[in-house]
């Protein structure tokens, strides 16, 4: 019964620092919760199994897979340029940039930062330059003056002009 007891209590320690090592490295730990939901941009159906994978200064991390909701979340650290990529097999993959290079002072770096990226993947019906597919679609960015990550709208505009501009030529084509 002793030894049992013993037993149960170094299993419960193993299990605990084993599920502590596992929750390490989430937000406010240097890292920062990305998340949101990829949906097709026609009829904005929840698409599952979309990979989402992330790149921290052009080297693989980390991915995910969207859930039956098309629901995801990634953790990126708090230093780098990442790129996250969505994709899917018969849809064109979009990228998107955050660059967490900015001068976070100490309290910014332990603070839990989220970043809500709902992504719209368009069928692949017409092929499309891989140089416009490589280009990110967004980008988001520390800012200092504000104290918070930003998503750069212009770009993000400039981007769906090009795109659809892309999308009107490879249709005459």
């Amino acid at each position: 019964m002793q030894l049992s007891r013993h037993l149960l209590i170094a299993l419960c320690a193993v299990w605990m620092s084993s599920a502590k090592a596992q929750l390490g490295g989430g937000i406010g730990e240097d890292r920062m919760m990305l998340f949101g939901i990829v949906s097709e941009e026609k009829g904005g159906i929840e698409l599952r199994n979309v990979t989402v994978r992330l790149y921290t200064d052009s080297v693989a991390q980390d991915s995910v897979f969207t859930d039956p909701m098309g629901k995801y979340q990634l953790f990126i650290p708090l230093s780098g340029v990442h790129r996250v990529v969505y994709s899917l097999d018969g849809f064109n993959r979009k990228i998107v940039e955050v660059d967490t290079n900015g001068d976070l002072d100490e309290a910014a770096r332990k603070q839990e930062w989220n970043l809500r990226v709902d992504i719209s993947l368009v069928r692949s019906e017409v092929e499309l330059p891989d140089e416009l597919l490589d280009t990110p679609i967004g980008k988001a960015a520390w800012q200092p003056a504000t104290h918070e990550f930003q998503w750069d709208q212009p770009y993000t505009e400039r981007y769906k002009q090009r795109y659809k501009q892309a999308v009107k030529a490879a249709g005459r084509k």
